[in-house]
């Protein structure tokens, strides 16, 4: 850390670099949330001003009546938002479960190939010593005949 700042300290040309370089970025940042922050005003204000003038009969009477209608629609979202949350964590674990599952049964059956495959070669081993033995008790046969 002391490091940098002696850097900086012993080159001013480094530091305008890098306030400038910071300066850019936040002005990009912030012009970029402000025209998204303008957008969404305008789309509020286009679907309010839609709702406002088609269904007259529906409009709030007060502020405090539609600040509470918007209160209790928020309440409403946040808690099918957190109900889904809830779902979404159970399917998480569900899928967990299911996946460390699935390895188990990858894990079995490569037990289960490596067994066969060493059975096999079992078999082979104990067949290719019964051939020999049938092909030796034969070629001692053929000698016996002549």
């Amino acid at each position: 850390m002391e490091g940098i700042v002696r850097a900086v300290t012993d080159h001013p040309l480094v530091a305008t670099a890098v306030c400038f370089a910071v300066l850019l970025i936040l002005y990009f940042l912030f012009t970029s949330l402000i025209k998204m922050a303008l957008i969404l005003i305008i789309v509020a204000a286009a679907i309010g001003g839609y709702f406002y003038f088609r269904y007259p009969e529906s409009r709030p009477t007060d502020f405090k009546d539609a600040v509470q209608k918007v209160r209790t629609g928020v309440c409403e979202a946040v808690d099918r938002g957190m109900e889904a949350c809830e779902k979404g964590k159970e399917m998480l674990d569900k899928g967990k479960k299911a996946y460390k599952k699935g390895n188990e049964w990858v894990d079995e059956g490569k037990t289960a190939l490596d067994k066969g495959i060493d059975a096999i070669g079992k078999g082979k081993d104990a067949a290719g010593d019964v051939w020999k033995r049938l092909g030796a008790d034969h070629e001692a046969g053929d000698r016996t005949k002549h």
